[in-house]
């Protein structure tokens, strides 16, 4: 067995992608430096990592609470969302009614609705639970009626040749196969969720992420601003990769291709 094998398989697999942002930052601290841009404007990847170890307790303070309005709102999105398909799949009506509704809610920039959810629902936790999940919501209801839908023909021709009830149609066969469309509207959600937390920050908040980011640019201490965003970007990942793994868990269809990649 060749010894370099398994480096050769971390550097074509994870590897690249940690490879290739170590030869960014490289590049960064090689720019700012040779440069000699100011530290306000662009600071080195160094005085980054300074800032964060030295206000490294102002920061996760900060994180912590958008941790909890990106998971708040992203549950209340959820569950919304997956009650939202289950009736209009249930009633087609009700689909005619509210789909053409949530079309055109999502038509509309969040950043131009979200200054009059703050004057209804006023600046703290709740505005930013609702911006999240108004943001959040809409590929979950997408992604989910259409695995409602997709259930093949034969099958549904099975249960109904047994009298099943609507009920029996939607827990046993409906909602199973729909599982690998849900989980993909709910990873798209999770950047959503995200962005939507920053948005509400932005617009009126006195804590988390999205005003750190602020309070440093208008501070010009960028350096602080940099650091809230890529802990802003290690949150925003981490969020997906949990998601990715319930689904690995937890869908027919990832542990069907896990099986089929173990027998080739």
């Amino acid at each position: 067995m060749n010894p370099a094998a398994p480096l050769l398989r971390w550097a074509a697999g994870p590897g690249a992608a940690a490879l290739t942002l170590a030869a960014l930052l490289v590049l960064w601290e090689a720019g700012v430096r040779g440069f000699d841009i100011p530290r306000f404007l662009l600071p080195a990847p160094s005085d980054v990592a300074a800032e964060f170890i030295k206000d490294w307790r102002l920061i996760f303070g900060h994180a912590v609470q958008t941790v909890w309005g990106i998971l708040a709102g992203y549950a209340a999105a959820v569950t919304f969302a997956l009650a939202a398909s289950m009736a209009m799949i249930r009633w087609p009506l009700v689909e005619r009614m509210i789909m053409p509704l949530f079309v055109a809610s999502q038509s509309v920039p969040k950043i131009a609705i979200a200054p009059l959810i703050l004057l209804w629902v006023g600046a703290g936790a709740g505005s930013k639970v609702l911006v999240v999940a108004s943001i959040a919501f809409f590929p979950v209801v997408i992604n989910t009626m259409a695995g409602f839908k997709q259930v093949d023909r034969g099958l549904l021709d099975v249960f109904a040749s047994v009298d099943a009830t609507s009920r029996q149609t939607f827990f046993r066969l409906r909602l199973p196969y729909a599982v690998p469309y849900i989980f993909a509207g709910l990873r798209i959600a999770t950047t959503l969720a995200v962005l939507g937390a920053i948005v509400a920050e932005w617009l009126a908040a006195t804590d988390g992420i999205g005003y750190l980011v602020l309070s440093g640019s208008f501070n010009f201490n960028t350096a602080r601003s940099f650091a809230a965003i890529i802990l802003l970007a290690v949150i925003g990942m981490s969020f997906f990769g949990a998601m990715g793994a319930m689904e690995r868990a937890l869908s027919w269809q990832r542990a069907e291709d896990g099986a089929t990649r173990a027998q080739a």
